[in-house]
């Protein structure tokens, strides 16, 4: 059902508009191709590979690093090469690197662009240069164990984990991490912004999951988080935010998708 939701998005052009007009994204495309590999039944479809590599200068650049995370990241699942080289950009990103203090509202991570940095670099071979970046990281470093300036959150935490793990950073050394993590709980399932704030969003959930995957953790209340995540499904096969109601998004699916893959093998390793 969700993979229909999303091949009827897509356009003539190869790629996808979540919102069912001929307007296609990279933002929705990349969701749409990543969802769809975790669903088993990535196309490969040429017209969907052009529209995703036009997306690249001829020297290598890209708009942005979102941009750039979003071509690299999709071509790789695709098992399909970037049309030119982009070592020289991403070394161009690390020289320019920066972490910035104010960020988008919607964003909520001051970390997003180390992230996506770190991404890059990984994937175009130069892990090792990760480190300089977690460097960096490591100085926001809170005391009840999250990353942020001041105030703690789950998404400026998991992009800032995201980082230090790639930079070969050992997870054992955030325990605490993972107790804030899991005070963010909610018992009927999912996980919301700050502890004792009472409803799930399926945005703060995925980070969440994520972020205790990666600390080698899994949720408390793990058949009720697999619940929230199914409750959230709508009846075109997209996923929305939140329990109540929405509509459907790429972006949102692709967090359900991932979530519940990452939760179903952690229920599955309990029955051994």
């Amino acid at each position: 059902m969700l993979a229909d939701y999303l091949l009827r998005r897509r356009n003539p052009d190869g790629g996808f508009c979540y919102y069912s007009l001929d307007e296609s994204n990279l933002n929705d495309t990349s969701y749409a191709v990543l969802i769809l590999d975790l669903l088993g039944g990535l196309p490969q479809d040429k017209k969907t590979i052009d529209y995703i590599r036009a997306f690249q200068s001829e020297d290598g650049s890209f708009f942005s690093p979102f941009s750039a995370w979003c071509v690299l990241t999709t071509l790789k699942v695709m098992n399909v090469e970037p049309e030119f080289n982009p070592g020289g950009y991403a070394l161009h990103l690390l020289r320019e690197r920066g972490i910035r203090d104010n960020v988008y509202i919607e964003r909520l991570s001051i970390f997003e662009s180390s992230y996506y940095l770190a991404s890059i670099l990984t994937l175009v071979g130069r892990p090792e240069l990760c480190g300089i970046i977690a460097k960096n990281v490591l100085e926001y470093r809170l005391p009840d164990g999250t990353f942020g300036r001041g105030d703690s959150s789950i998404i400026s935490t998991y992009h800032a984990l995201s980082v230090l793990k790639m930079a070969g950073k050992p997870m054992g050394n955030f325990t605490d991490t993972a107790s804030y993590v899991l005070s963010c709980a909610v018992e009927s399932g999912g996980f919301t912004k700050k502890p004792l704030t009472g409803l799930a969003f399926m945005d703060e959930t995925y980070f969440a999951v994520m972020t205790l995957d990666l600390l080698g953790k899994r949720p408390e209340h793990l058949r009720e988080t697999i619940g929230f995540i199914s409750d959230c499904q709508n009846d075109n096969g997209g996923f929305r935010r939140a329990r109540a109601s929405g509509i459907s998004g790429f972006e949102t699916s692709y967090y359900a998708v991932e979530s519940l893959r990452t939760l179903i093998q952690a229920q599955d390793a309990l029955k051994k």
